[in-house]
C-alpha cells in the first residue's frame, strides 16, 4: 500500500536517517555456534551503595547493578549515575554495537576513534543495525529511536513472546515509526510502558535510568517483566460539539450522521493517545485501507459526498472520503479545512500542526507536510 509506506517513512530526520534498516541486525555466520545470552558475563562487582544517586529502593536499581556488572553501562563519575540524565544517539549506537558483538561473540572490543563513537557508527553500520548518513549522533536520543535501534542488535530469535499486548495507546503497530519494534520488545517482557495503560511516549528523551532496564532485560531475559495492560478510556469529543459539523451533515438526517458518527469512533479510537501526527497517519491509513478492502468509488450514490455514504454504504468520492477523514478528525478535536468544498475537484482535509500545515488526504494516498501547490498525484 502506497498510504502505508509513505506513513512508515514519515519520521523525524533523527530517526529516518538512524535507523532505515532491515528488519533484523547481520549474523556473523563465523559465530553463529557460539552466538547467546551465556556470552553476557558478569565483568565488574557492583557494591551497595555504588552511586549515591541510586538508591536502593529505587525502580531501576536492580537494572543499573546487572548493565554495571556486565559492564555495559557504567556511571557519568565513580560516585554517580545520572539517572534522570539523557542518552545520545552515538551511545545508544555504542549499546546497540556492544549488546550485539557480546551476543555473538564473547567479546566487544573497540579500539578508539575519533570522534569517539565513529567505531560503533562503522560496526553497527557493517552489520546492519543502522544506516548513518545525515546523522548528528551527538543530540539525544527519543525513546523510539533507542528502542528500534536496540531491537534490531539482537535476533528476533532473541525475544521470544511472554505477553500478548495489542495495545499501547500511544504507538500503533502499524502506523507509528517504528512501532512493530516497539511492540515486539512489549511482547518479549522488555518494554512494559509507564503506567496502568502501557504508555510509552515515543518522542520523550530516553533517560539513562530507562536506558538501563532496557539493556538489562536485552541481556538477561530473566528479567524481563510477564504483565497485561488496562484500556485507556477514550472520550470522544460529542456529535454535537464537532467543529466542522455543519459541513460534515450535508444532507444526512440525525440518524445517518449518528451510524456515521459511531463508525468513525471506532476508526479513530486506537489513536486517540498519540502524537498529532501519527493521528493524522493513522486515520488516513484507516480510510484508505477502507478503499482497498471492497468500498466503491461513486459520484452518483444518494450520499456519495458525506459520511454517511462512506462509513454505512461503502461508497463515496473524494468529497464523502475528505468528510469521513473530517469526521474521523473532529471526534479527537482536531479542527481543519476541507479544501475545495463544494467544487469539481479533488478534495482533502488540510489540518494545522504546530506552525505548520499537513494535508490528511487518504483517497490520494498523500498525508505529511504541505508542499507547496499540492495536487491530487494522479491528476
Amino acid at each position: 500500500m502506497i498510504l502505508k509506506k509513505y506513513v512508515k517513512t514519515c519520521l523525524s530526520a533523527v530517526t529516518a536517517a538512524a535507523v532505515m534498516l532491515a528488519q533484523f541486525a547481520a549474523v556473523p555466520a563465523v559465530y553463529a555456534d557460539s552466538a547467546g545470552f551465556d556470552n553476557f558475563k558478569g565483568q565488574d562487582q557492583y557494591s551497595e551503595g555504588q552511586f549515591s544517586d541510586v538508591s536502593s529502593d529505587a525502580w531501576y536499581a536492580e537494572s543499573v547493578k546487572a548493565v554495571y556488572e556486565k559492564g555495559l553501562i557504567k556511571g557519568t563519575s565513580e560516585d554517580t549515575f545520572s539517572p534522570s540524565g539523557s542518552v545520545t544517539l552515538a551511545e545508544t549506537v555504542a549499546l546497540a554495537s556492544r549488546l550485539h558483538s557480546i551476543y555473538y561473540t564473547g567479546t566487544a572490543d573497540f579500539q578508539q576513534t575519533q570522534p569517539w563513537y565513529k567505531v560503533y557508527v562503522d560496526y553497527a553500520e557493517k552489520n546492519g543495525i543502522i544506516h548513518s548518513e545525515g546523522v548528528d549522533f551527538t543530540q539525544k536520543a527519543k525513546r523510539t529511536d533507542f528502542a528500534a535501534i536496540l531491537a534490531i542488535a539482537l535476533p528476533e530469535s532473541a525475544y521470544p513472546a511472554i505477553n500478548n499486548i495489542k495495545t499501547i495507546p500511544d504507538v500503533s503497530e502499524t502506523v507509528s515509526v517504528y512501532g512493530e519494534e516497539i511492540f515486539q520488545l512489549y511482547n518479549a517482557g522488555v518494554l512494559t510502558g509507564s503506567d496502568k495503560y502501557g504508555t510509552y511516549g515515543p518522542d520523550k528523551n530516553i533517560e539513562r535510568s530507562a536506558a538501563a532496564a532496557i539493556i538489562a532485560r536485552i541481556a538477561d531475559p530473566s528479567l524481563r517483566k510477564t504483565f497485561t495492560l488496562q484500556e485507556k478510556p477514550f472520550t470522544p469529543v460529542p456529535l454535537n460539539k464537532l467543529n466542522n459539523y455543519k459541513s460534515l451533515k450535508k444532507k444526512m438526517t440525525d440518524a445517518q450522521f449518528k451510524q456515521a458518527y459511531n463508525e468513525a469512533v471506532k476508526l479513530v479510537k486506537p489513536y486517540a493517545n498519540m502524537s498529532r501526527e501519527d493521528q493524522l497517519y493513522g486515520i488516513a491509513y484507516s480510510i484508505r485501507e477502507r478503499f482497498e478492502n471492497g468500498m466503491s468509488y461513486s459520484m452518483e450514490s444518494a450520499h456519495y459526498n458525506d459520511p454517511y455514504g462512506f462509513f454505512i454504504e461503502g461508497s463515496a468520492s473524494c468529497a464523502g472520503c475528505t468528510r469521513a477523514t473530517g469526521l474521523c478528525l473532529n471526534i479527537l478535536g482536531i479542527p481543519y479545512e476541507h479544501v475545495n468544498e463544494n467544487k469539481y475537484l479533488h478534495q482533502w482535509c488540510r489540518v494545522k500542526v504546530g506552525s505548520s500545515y499537513y494535508i490528511c488526504d487518504a483517497y490520494g494516498l498523500y498525508c505529511g507536510q504541505e508542499p507547496a501547490a499540492y495536487k491530487h498525484p494522479y491528476f
